[in-house]
């Protein structure tokens, strides 16, 4: 993973991998903030934990260096859903949010009304997607053949979709992007290299996925689609450990797993690339008041662009769990001092 994590004690991944509710106590988390404005209104940059472990900790990086800067900062926990999360911004209650790219654009594109007419075509959902988890992000983007969209396909939609008032920042070079993985003894046996090379063994696979997954566009109706790829069952384990469990016990032959999963190195588990880009790009980014500072700007945006999916994976170490290892306070200097 390229961090040392010397002096430290075992470390369990969260239940969902670092992308789904944030663990730990749901109190606000208000801190000290330093007395230079990074408003134009004047007061601290209000920064909202978000949706996820992940984005928890991010937020307290985003504090520490704008405090660093000389500009004040607040860490403010205003809900764990998008819908709450849009609403602080909306009403001036937060200034900044770290989400990931894919599941933001799913957000705005299908609950957000934008502040300019976007070129983007956005075809209305049917009524099997679930909007606030799987929706069709290929469908939104008008994505209709047998690819989907890149990650700068998603980045480049997001400033048009963002409702009056709301600006999207820099986005990071890390992934939480779902991933196909299976085991070293899998890769090695059907001698899978990627997606592609799936097909002709996929009848003789079952693929562990999350809940409500298997029907959606990203499960088995995608590898069908994308890749020829029509597994023998498509069990949906809703928790991330049972995933990891399935598929280290050979109960599944391959599993879907968040891109910065830490069980990914921790037993030299294989990522296949997915070329035809079936699976949603989600990339760290922020969300922000148009109000904020062109130097908070730049602070926040130094931060972003140095995020790596070796540093969400670590996140996730750190903060997750039943007994986590550090505050995400503490995990947000740590991932900070990183070498990079």
């Amino acid at each position: 993973m390229g961090i040392a994590l010397t002096g430290l004690l075992a470390l369990t991944a969260c239940d969902n991998g670092g992308n789904g509710p944030a663990t730990g106590d749901a109190a606000p988390e208000p801190t000290a903030a330093a007395s230079s404005p990074g408003t134009e209104a004047g007061g601290p940059v209000r920064i909202a934990t978000g949706v996820s472990d992940q984005t928890r900790v991010v937020a307290h990086m985003y504090a520490q260096q704008l405090r660093e800067q000389g500009i004040g900062a607040d860490v403010v926990d205003a809900g764990r859903e998008r819908n709450e999360l849009f609403d602080a911004l909306q009403a001036n209650e937060v200034d900044l949010l770290p989400d990931f790219t894919g599941d933001l654009y799913v957000h705005v594109a299908e609950n957000e009304t934008p502040a300019s007419p976007s070129n983007t075509p956005t075809p209305a959902p049917t009524a099997s997607e679930d909007p606030g988890f799987i929706g069709s992000l290929a469908q939104l983007l008008g994505f209709t053949g047998e690819t989907g969209p890149s990650g700068d396909d998603v980045y480049d939609a997001l400033p048009d979709s963002m409702p009056k008032g709301l600006q999207i920042l820099n986005e990071s070079p890390g992934q939480n992007t779902d991933r196909f993985v299976v085991t070293p003894a899998t890769a090695v046996e059907l001698e899978l290299d990627d997606l592609t090379s799936v097909g002709e063994h996929c009848s003789d696979m079952a693929i562990g996925m999350p809940g409500n997954y298997a029907d959606s566009d990203q499960g088995v109706k995608g590898l069908e689609s994308y890749y020829d790829c029509k597994p023998k069952s498509a069990p949906e384990l809703a928790e991330y450990s049972e995933r990891v469990d399935a598929l280290l016990n050979n109960e599944v032959q391959a599993a879907v797993l968040p891109e910065s999963s830490p069980v990914i190195d921790d037993d030299d588990l294989r990522v296949l690339d997915d070329p035809n880009n079936l699976y949603r790009p989600e990339k760290l980014v922020a969300v922000a008041s148009e109000d904020l500072t062109g130097e908070a700007v730049s602070a926040i945006n130094g931060i972003t662009t140095g995020i790596r999916t070796e540093d969400l994976a670590m996140m996730t170490r750190l903060v997750s769990g039943d007994e986590a290892d550090m505050t995400p306070e503490e995990a947000a200097a740590f991932v900070r001092e990183q070498p990079r």
